[in-house]
């Protein structure tokens, strides 16, 4: 039937479209019939490969197509492998075009091919070419696709009753099910095993390689993307993750990839005319998935509508999950954010409707309630306001979108109010206030200060930041706003409401565009301060308490933003005035904001203008300026209730309103006098000291106003409202101290000082008496007021007093004491000054004293000269005493030249009306005192703290009075001073000194600043400079005269004078000799000298090419916190190095190189230093971007110039100062310089960096290897920062753009060649190093930038290996034995460490990146490095990178492949083995893209090599070479059987005295016979090709050599044989296999005898063995001896062959008795074998020779009689032999057997002969010969009855004469003998054989009739003896198995007779094993009983006899033992089995 089926199917299914009708209704019933007969017939197997072929080469429409589908489809579920590999494609290609009916047969024959297939190989997966036939891969991605989504079910119930799966329609579901009814629709373990196979192809990198389409990657992701979410396997799941995983990204911009998404996540709709059903959505876990990947595609959110309707799905499908939801909101989220604009405006109000829809139902406890609520709501939130962003449309109209999201703050749990937070702030820009109406920004007001008031922090401060966003800065209301934000407890609202009410300086500049109007901002402000002290009157009124917005911080907020505005208008209007352009410095701006008293000019000039502008603006309501009085003074009003912050800020702004405003607004306080003399009471000293000069401006003014008027001055008012007041005050100041009234006493000190001072001020200035003002009483009161003070300073001074109070009387004094004198009280004040442990006393008394000195001159001198000897008195904690006095000197000798004093003067009387010309004079006699002093004494001073004091003093006098002429002699003494000070030890000191000298340099003319120079540098040189200076001096004088040269030096540039300095200080820096001598300068606390950082700034200004920069310089670099201190502030530095930063300007070009470089200078004082002066060049810091961000886009800003800025400008300069600085001589520079360019690489972009990039890697290796070990840390910093630059250039991105990857491309073509050619190759190792460590991490990160670099990366790195292989290793390669380890495991490791480096790691990634050009270039390389590569690392690697070549770029190396190999195989003999096998294994790689003739030459290189080394090791490499190919390309190895080093080197390998050289080749030649098989040997010319090297090499010089081919002969008669069987077994007609036989003996024979013949040598007995092996083959052919060939040689055959027998024989006899035992062993061996298998009569020839050697054996047992006449090595020799010598006659014996002659019968002599020999031999043997003499018996005996059977000559008579001969008595004994053998159960076995056919002979004598003699039954009854005692062994089974065949034989009549015995003893047997059953059982629980006992022993009280009962069984180790032997002897020995049955053994015998 098989084979009907197999020949008949295929031609009747062909015959089928041709056929008539009648015909093909035959043929149809036969295929009836085949189908019956195959349902029945398992086993039969349809033809499947004709069936795929005749399938899909007919046409698909003909009516044979679905009987030939029928038959796939049975077919393929028996077809094997390999079949269904090859069908599988033909299956793909098939199924395209095809009608649903045919293509359901062929998926599921694909399908089940591929479950069939579950284990691929990678060339299986290779060929199925998807590469080239992208048709089908679509095909079967589709499948595969579907078939993920197949779920399993258990049963289906009626055809049509199958549930189509989610994703699928029901075609689809039809294809991949067969329409429901494939196996593995119903069999869980089937769909199992089918997705497996199915993920296996889909998943493999073979099968798809990365050289496919983006289409077919694209495809594959979304199958892989099905089955990693299989939610019934997870072993298809994980394997889907894992391809994922494995596949190169997937590009979400691809519009396929959208639509596929598009298409699973929504499903298909049809349309109603079509005849294809829909399919449905995915399942949500795939659709969960899906939105992952969505949410990255900017594509997938501009397909509309495709992804509005995602959006509904995810959120509100029935099948949606909390997770699926939960990315439904992220994909909204990034749908709203990135989809375009016109999309979105298009789809807001369904988007707006589902978000609404989501919160509707969260808040309903919809669907939603079951999931995570918070964050889906929270991302709503979030959607929503991104929403309205992105269309603000929406919201143009109204409000009801943001208050609706501020209204869930109250309803939304804590954490989505974040979410909400984000929203309303992500909405904020459709708000903005120029695109709603002016209704709507009401209404958004209103409703931002209603949230405001919320309780939630995240709805006040959302509505804040709309206040200051949406709303310009000149909105008030939204001011407002933020004014009641300062009112916040949130700090973070606080600091938002006050960035909200800051005045950027760009709103200065801008002509206030940008700032509210002012008298608007007035009025506002004045309107809500009114409307708040309104209400809170009324509400103190009605006793409620206060509301939040009466908080003092909203008071003082509206204060200051009022003020602020005042500074800011005041400024533009100083700014806008041409004569003032330059009176605002950009540092001044931002004291805009700061709140604090006025503290420079400026300030007050632009507060001036701003009152002026008040007073000069009258509203209806009134003027400004009353306004303004009224808004800061109400506070005033609620006296001491008021907050004390608000009171404090008040007070400050109303005085500076009386100060500066008009005379009105001081007298508009008269009235408001008293509620001030009550805020004397306050415990506050600001609000005290406020209210005091509030007082003293109010009655200055009053008095001053009444006497301007022209009136009488109203004495009445003076004696009721002053002198009361006054006296009241006096009586407090006179009565005692009481804690309790403290404050009332400080009050009224400092008022009655401040009133006094105010009042004195009017007098004076009205030029009059007091008694011509008419008010005696005044002036009466002010003299008990200074009379008043002066005695409580007395007192204070005697008696213990609080320091409050001595504060506040020496500060009245003070006041008092600028207009009257006070001599009186300044010996008390000296006291206190010196004396006093108060710091605060100290200073209050130091400048009471200047104050005293202010109004009297002629006491300034001796008050200086008491300040001089006070300083050495200060210590190091009083330090601010200093600066206390330094001011007082100022103010009391600079007087009204003095700063300090116009910023002290509060009154709005001009003080020159009152001090006349002297308050313009400064105090010249006491300068002289103060500067001699400093200058002769305490600059020169040993106390440190007068050094300090005169360089602070000199400080505050150059600062405070710049413009008194009296200082200007002084300027060169206080130069050369302060140069000395630079030395001082103390850094305060030190940097005071810098200050001042800039300070005076500015004040000197041009030639005092060039005399100031000069000795500045003489200074810090030595004398030359001096001398220099001199020379050049006396040069000028000799050419022109001392006139003409000052002119010059007037008129001539600062230039021209600095030219000579410029040389001096050039030639001093540059000389040996320091600038300042160590010895003589101090040191900074850090313990750094100080002339590190003077010399830096020396040097820098040197470079500037002016040198007077140095002054400039020293002012910026400061570095000491003093000047951030209340100090620095009042020393106004902000303004120094603001006028610094401007003289340098000019310069900034040459001077930020430099300056940047010293900024990393190593001395830490000198990099802050010049950190100091890099950031005071910087200018005003950049505003904050949080605040800026907000701002509208047109707002202008400040030129800000930030340090990258800086860098970015100068940039061409800074490299070349960096990199010039790299090669300097000095370290510190080469460090600096180093350290310079890492940070400005860092940060720099490479466009800048690209000019340079070669020259800045050259000086960071040459820093890297510096001598110095500071300056190589720094190099390798460097080195760092540039690799991480150099890598963020270089790594592409997605969205890069062509500039980018240009640049980056630049960067390669710079960095990479020099990394390799002189990076990798230097000489320094670090250098080496790290230029391959940075070579790693670009092949690591720059992808496709490196193409072109690849080849030279390769090989540097390949280089590298060896390079950078540690030295231990090399050491150990030459000391491997002293190390304790083999030379192989060494090498095993090195190459381990090679294949596991990160080196190799990037070989690996950037060959990915290899092009067609760039392997071109690539090849040479690897060509050369395989040649000429020195070290194993190195080798190991391009080994290994070959192969990675070969498995990742197949197409790019297979035009190379011959050129490698060729490379490759000239260093495959090189010495280490691990190398050669890495070479042999990338030649295994490497061959299955040679070319055929390559191919060839590389095997005849193969076998070259292995003839012509002589090493095993050498000749190993074919071997692994061979089994590489066997191994990569088995195919291309078995296309070439024919050749040098094809199938005869491979078989002469496999046969190599070597085992790994034997085992290599033996896996070559597995792969040959499994290709090519029976082809081997199929023909002569194979098998003449298979013979060539051993019939070559059978004549060789080596013994090994004729081993090895003696035993490929073999293997080759063997394959012959096999062959010739099969051949003839298949077509006994033919003649094939007989001439096969005819070449092999022709061929071998020859040979083989000439071989054989000759002398003994080692190994010989192989060639017998190929000898006698091939006669054996040929034994039917040496039998016949007649050849079939027709051809001249068939006379020479026939002859062979009838010589064959006698030549071999007698070789074999000769060899038989000459060489060794094993050698005699083997031979006979031979003969035995090829006797047996070529039957000659040589029995006469070969008995003698035999019967010599049987003999041998005969002696065994036998011992010396004297053991002293053996040797001891010639006893060991024999007891090693002695066991050959046994085999020997065993071999022999069974040679005798086997020629005992076949056609006559053996002579009596003969056999006497024979049997004397076995009967010895029987009797005196070892079991081995024993057994073979035994069988030698029974053979002569069964040839005695044979040959008298069969030959008429041989009578019974001669049989038995022949009986007699030999013997039989004496066989019998020999027999008894052996059966009585313990010990070996093989010879009571041949014994019994023997027995057995003795008898037979005795039988076959006896039967003859002649009669029995008495002889013959002795012989009988022997034989039956020894039968019966045989017969009682029971031990083998085999042996009782042979005895009742004898027995069956004699009673089988009997027992068959008698079938009840056979019965009874089928029942007894089953009863014997019941019954030893439970007797085994018995024991085990006898034993566990009396174990047990032994434990019962311990816990109950037992007798004497119970004791002794269990004694013996009391240790369970001793009674457990005993009984388990007892049950192990009766289970072994089966006692109870021992039935016998009747009969004696005789009976049973016969």
């Amino acid at each position: 039937m098989q084979k009907l089926v197999s020949l008949l199917l295929v031609p009747l299914l062909d015959k089928l479209d041709i056929a008539s009708a009648t015909v093909r209704t035959k043929i149809i019933v036969l295929l009836g019939q085949i189908n019956k007969k195959l349902k029945g017939r398992p086993e039969i197997t349809l033809p499947f490969d004709a069936l795929v072929k005749s399938t899909f080469e007919k046409d698909t429409l003909g009516f044979s197509q679905s009987f030939r589908l029928m038959y796939i489809t049975m077919a393929v579920s028996k077809a094997d492998t390999q079949s269904l590999v090859a069908a599988i494609p033909q299956f793909l290609e098939g199924i395209r075009g095809r009608s649903k009916a045919q293509q359901v047969p062929l998926a599921t024959a694909l399908l089940t091919a591929v479950m069939k297939c579950d284990e691929l190989s990678d060339n299986q997966l290779k060929g199925f070419g998807f590469v080239d036939s992208p048709h089908a891969a679509e095909t079967l991605l589709a499948c595969a696709k579907d078939l993920f989504l197949v779920n399993p079910i258990q049963q289906i119930q009626a055809p049509g009753a199958m549930q189509i799966a989610v994703g699928l329609n029901a075609d689809s579901q039809a294809l991949v099910t067969n329409n429901g009814k494939a196996l593995w629709v119903t069999d869980k373990d089937a769909l199992q095993t089918l997705k497996l196979s199915m993920a296996r192809i889909v998943g493999s990198g073979q099968a798809f390689p990365t050289e496919v389409s983006d289409q077919l990657h694209q495809r594959r992701f979304m199958a892989l993307l099905c089955a990693s979410a299989d939610p019934y396997f997870q072993r298809v799941a994980g394997f889907g993750k894992d391809s994922l995983k494995r596949m190169r990204p997937i590009d979400y911009e691809s519009r396929l990839f959208v639509d596929m998404a598009n298409t699973m996540f929504l499903g298909t709709v049809v349309a109603a005319e079509s005849t294809e059903s829909p399919r449905s959505p995915v399942a949500p876990t795939i659709r969960l998935k899906l939105l992952s990947y969505l949410s990255k595609s900017t594509l997938a959110v501009a397909v509309y509508p495709q992804w509005t309707k995602i959006i509904s799905e995810g959120l509100f499908s029935a099948s949606s999950t909390a997770k699926l939801r939960q990315h439904a909101m992220i994909f909204l989220q990034w749908a709203i954010s990135q989809a375009p604009e016109e999309q979105i405006l298009q789809a807001a109000p369904m988007l707006m409707q589902n978000i609404h829809q989501i919160l509707s139902e969260a808040a309903t406890g919809g669907s939603l309630s079951l999931m995570n609520a918070d964050t889906i709501r929270g991302a709503a939130y979030v959607a929503w306001g991104t929403l309205v962003r992105r269309a603000p449309a929406l919201v143009l109209d109204d409000l009801e979108h943001v208050q609706s999201i501020f209204e869930a703050f109250e309803t939304e749990s804590a954490t989505v109010r974040l979410s909400i937070q984000e929203a309303l702030v992500a909405m904020l820009p459709a708000y903005k206030s120029q695109r709603i109406s002016i209704s709507l920004q009401s209404q958004l007001l209103g409703l931002l200060q209603k949230q405001l008031t919320s309780p939630i922090h995240q709805a006040r401060y959302v509505a804040l930041r709309y206040a200051i966003s949406v709303f310009p800065f000149t909105n008030m209301d939204a001011r407002w706003l933020c004014i009641l934000g300062l009112a916040d407890s949130k700090s973070e609202i606080q600091l938002l409401a006050r960035s909200g009410l800051t005045i950027q300086p760009s709103f200065v500049l801008d002509d206030s565009e940008y700032l509210p109007d002012l008298a608007e901002a007035i009025c506002f402000i004045y309107r809500k301060n009114t409307e708040m002290y309104a209400a809170d009157q009324t509400r103190t009124v009605q006793g409620t308490q206060p509301p939040a917005k009466t908080n003092p911080r909203v008071a003082c907020g509206m204060l200051d933003f009022g003020r602020s505005l005042l500074l800011a208008a005041g400024m533009n209007i100083l700014r806008t005035q041409d004569k003032h352009s330059s009176a605002v410095d950009l540092a001044e701006l931002d004291s805009v904001n700061s709140n604090s008293e006025l503290s420079s000019e400026s300030q007050r000039k632009s507060m001036r203008f701003a009152l002026e502008k008040l007073s000069a603006t009258v509203m209806a309501s009134g003027s400004l300026e009353a306004m303004w009085m009224e808004t800061v003074s109400s506070c005033i009003s609620t006296g001491s209730s008021a907050d004390t912050a608000v009171l404090s800020k008040s007070l400050m702004y109303t005085v500076e309103l009386m100060s500066f405003g008009s005379g009105n607004a001081a007298l508009s306080l008269l009235d408001k006098r008293d509620t001030l003399f009550s805020l004397l009471d306050i415990r506050n000293l600001a609000v005290q000291i406020f209210a005091a000069q509030a007082l003293s401006v109010i009655f200055e003014a009053k008095l001053f106003s009444d006497c301007q008027s022209g009136s009488a001055v109203d004495s009445g008012f003076w004696s009721t409202c002053l002198v009361p007041r006054v006296n009241e005050l006096l009586k407090e100041i006179e009565a005692p101290e009481r804690p309790k009234q403290l404050n009332r006493k400080l009050g009224s000190i400092l008022a009655l000082g401040h009133i006094s001072h105010g009042l004195t001020i009017a007098q004076k200035a009205l030029s009059k008496q007091w008694a011509e003002l008419g008010i005696q009483e005044v002036e009466a009161i002010l003299g008990r007021v200074r009379l008043a003070l002066i005695d409580g300073i007395r007192a204070s001074s005697k008696v213990q007093t609080q320091s409050l109070v001595t504060s506040a009387l020496c500060s009245a004094i003070g006041e008092v004491g600028k207009t009257t004198p006070m001599i009186e009280v300044i010996p008390v004040l000296k006291d206190m000054a010196k004396q006093s442990e108060n710091a605060k006393v100290q200073e209050a008394a130091v400048s009471s004293l200047s104050s005293i000195a202010f109004g009297d001159p002629e006491q300034a001198p001796s008050i200086t000269e008491f300040f001089v000897g006070l300083s050495g008195t200060v210590t190091k904690k009083q330090l601010d005493i200093h600066f206390r006095i330094g001011e007082a000197l100022a103010v009391m000798l600079g007087r009204f030249k003095c700063t300090l004093t116009e910023m002290g003067w509060i009154f709005p009387i001009n003080p020159m009306v009152v001090y006349r010309e002297q308050g313009t004079v400064a105090n010249t006699a006491g300068v002289d005192k103060l500067l001699e002093a400093i200058t002769t004494k305490m600059t020169n001073s040993i106390n440190s703290q007068e050094r300090q004091a005169a360089a602070i003093w000199i400080m505050s006098l150059a600062r405070f009075c710049p413009g008194i002429p009296q200082l200007m002699p002084w300027l060169s003494k206080l130069h050369t001073c302060l140069s000395r000070l630079l030395s001082d030890r103390n850094e305060l000191t030190q940097e005071v000194s810098s200050q001042t000298l800039g300070l005076l340099y500015e004040m000197g003319d041009t030639s005092l600043r060039e005399d100031m120079m000069y000795s500045l540098i003489a200074m810090f040189g030595t004398r030359n400079i001096g001398k220099n200076r001199q020379q050049q001096q006396q040069q000028q004088q000799q050419q022109q005269q001392q006139q003409q040269q000052r002119q010059q030096r007037e008129s001539s540039s600062s230039n021209n004078s600095n030219t000579s300095a410029q040389q001096l200080l050039r030639n001093q820096i540059a000389s040996d000799e320091p600038l300042l001598e160590q010895e003589s300068l101090g040191q900074t606390p850090d313990g750094h000298t100080v002339n590190t950082t003077y010399k830096s700034i020396l040097s820098l200004a040197s470079d500037m090419q002016n040198p007077s920069l140095v002054y400039q310089f020293m002012q910026l670099a400061t570095h000491t916190a003093m000047w951030n201190s209340r100090c620095g502030a009042a020393y106004g530095f902000a303004r120094i190095i603001e006028r610094a930063r401007e003289a340098i300007q000019p310069y900034m070009k040459t001077i930020v190189p430099k300056l940047y470089r010293y900024t990393f200078d190593p001395s830490p004082q000198t990099q802050t230093a010049m950190k100091s002066i890099w950031h005071a060049l910087l200018g005003p810091r950049a505003a904050d971007n949080s605040a800026q961000a907000d701002k509208p886009d047109s707002t202008p800003t400040l030129p800000q110039q930030s340090g990258a800025g800086i860098v970015e400008q100068y940039w061409d300069s800074i490299m070349e100062e960096c990199l010039t600085s790299m090669g300097q001589r000095e370290w510190k520079v080469r460090e600096s310089g180093c350290n310079a360019l890492s940070g400005a690489i860092g940060g720099a972009g490479s466009e800048l960096a690209v000019p340079y990039l070669e020259r800045i890697w050259q000086m960071s290796f040459r820093t890297l290897d510096d001598i110095k070990g500071s300056v190589r840390e720094a190099g390798l910093k460097m080195c760092q920062s540039l690799a991480n630059a150099t890598v963020a250039w270089c790594t592409p991105h997605e969205d890069a753009k062509p500039s980018q990857e240009k640049q980056a491309q630049a960067v390669l073509k710079i960095v990479v060649p020099y990394l390799v050619d002189t990076g990798a190759v230097s000489d320094a190792e670090d250098v080496r190093n790290f230029s391959i460590g940075l070579l790693l991490k670009l092949c690591k990160s720059s992808g496709r930038y490196l193409s072109p670099s690849v080849p030279i990366i390769v090989e540097r790195l390949l280089e590298s290996l060896s390079n950078m292989e540690s030295q231990s290793a090399n050491y150990l390669s030459f000391h491997t034995g002293a190390q304790g380890i083999s030379h192989e495991d060494l090498e095993s490791a090195r190459l381990s460490a090679v294949k596991a480096s990160p080196i190799m790691r990037g070989i690996e990634m950037v060959l990915e990146q290899l092009t067609p050009s760039s392997m071109a270039e690539l090849v040479p390389k690897l060509q050369d490095i395989i040649r000429h590569g020195l070290g194993l690392p190195t080798r190991a690697g391009c080994a290994r990178t070959v192969v990675i070549l070969c498995v990742k770029k197949t197409e790019l190396v297979k035009p190379f492949a011959s050129a490698l190999v060729k490379a490759i195989s000239g260093s495959l003999t090189e010495n280490s083995a691990l190398q050669r096998q890495a070479w042999a294994a990338a030649i295994g790689y490497m061959a299955p893209k040679l070319t055929p003739a390559m191919f060839r030459n590389l095997l005849k290189h193969l076998e070259k090599v292995y003839f012509e080394k002589h090493e095993d090791e050498m000749r190993g490499v074919s071997g692994q070479v061979i089994e590489q190919l066997a191994q990569r390309c088995p195919e291309r190895l078995c296309e070439n059987t024919s050749g040098p080093g094809t199938t005869s080197f491979v078989l002469f390998g496999c046969w190599d005295s070597h085992e790994p050289i034997s085992k290599a080749f033996s896996s070559a030649w597995q792969e040959y016979k499994l290709g090519v098989g029976s082809g081997l040997v199929g023909d002569e010319e194979s098998l003449m090709e298979l013979l060539r090297l051993p019939l070559k090499r059978l004549s060789d010089d080596s013994w090994a050599g004729r081993i090895q081919s003696a035993k490929a002969i073999v293997e080759v008669a063997q394959m012959v044989e096999r062959t010739a069987r099969t051949i003839e077994s298949a077509n006994s007609a033919s003649t094939k296999a007989t001439r096969l036989l005819e070449s092999l003996t022709q061929a071998t024979l020859p040979e083989l005898i000439r071989a054989s013949q000759g002398r003994l040598w080692p190994g010989k007995e192989h060639v017998l063995a190929a000898l006698v092996k091939v006669c054996t083959s040929c034994a039917t052919l040496i039998n016949r001896q007649m050849p079939v060939m027709d051809s001249d040689d068939q006379d020479a055959l026939q002859q062979l062959l009838i010589a064959v027998p006698q030549t071999v024989s007698t070789i074999l006899l000769k060899e038989m008795t000459t060489g060794e035992v094993s050698y005699r062993r083997e031979a006979t061996a031979r003969f035995n074998s090829f006797v047996e298998a070529v039957p000659m009569e040589i029995y006469d020839k070969a008995s003698g020779v035999l019967a010599d050697i049987a003999r041998t054996g005969m002696v065994t047992g036998e011992k010396p009689t004297n053991a002293m006449d053996v040797d001891d090595d010639d006893s060991d020799d024999r007891s090693m032999k002695r066991p050959q010598q046994l085999l020997l006659v065993a071999i022999a014996i069974k040679a005798l057997q086997n020629i005992l002659p076949k056609s006559r019968l053996i002579s009596v002599n003969e056999a006497d002969a024979l049997s004397q020999v076995l009967c010895g031999v029987a009797e005196t043997g070892v079991w081995n010969t024993r057994v073979a003499s035994l069988e030698c018996l029974a053979a002569l005996f069964k040839h005695c009855s044979a040959v008298g059977a069969s030959n008429v000559s041989a009578d019974q008579a001669s049989i038995q004469d022949l009986l007699d001969g030999i013997n039989v008595g004496a066989i019998l004994d020999a027999i008894r003998t052996c059966a009585t053998e313990g010990k070996y159960v093989s010879v009571r076995t041949a014994a019994l054989n023997a027995v057995e056919a003795a008898f037979g002979s005795i039988s076959a004598v006896s039967g003859s009739g002649a009669g029995e003699s008495s002889r013959i039954d002795i012989w009988k009854k022997d034989a039956c003896a020894i039968a019966e005692m045989l017969a009682k062994d029971p031990v083998p089974s085999y042996m009782r198995k042979k005895m009742n065949d004898i027995q069956q034989t004699q009673t089988e009549r009997k027992y068959a007779a008698h079938p009840v015995a056979v019965a009874e003893m089928e029942r007894l047997v089953t009863w014997s094993e019941i019954i030893g059953g439970l007797v085994v059982l018995a024991l085990l629980l006898t034993g566990l009983a009396f174990v047990m006992s032994a434990f019962l022993l311990a816990t109950i009280s037992v007798g004497q006899l119970e004791l002794r009962a269990v004694l013996l069984f009391q240790s369970w180790w001793v009674s457990g033992p005993l009984i388990a032997a007892a049950a192990v002897l009766v289970l072994r020995r089966r006692l109870w089995l021992r039935i016998k049955p009747r009969g004696t053994p005789q009976a049973r015998f016969f």
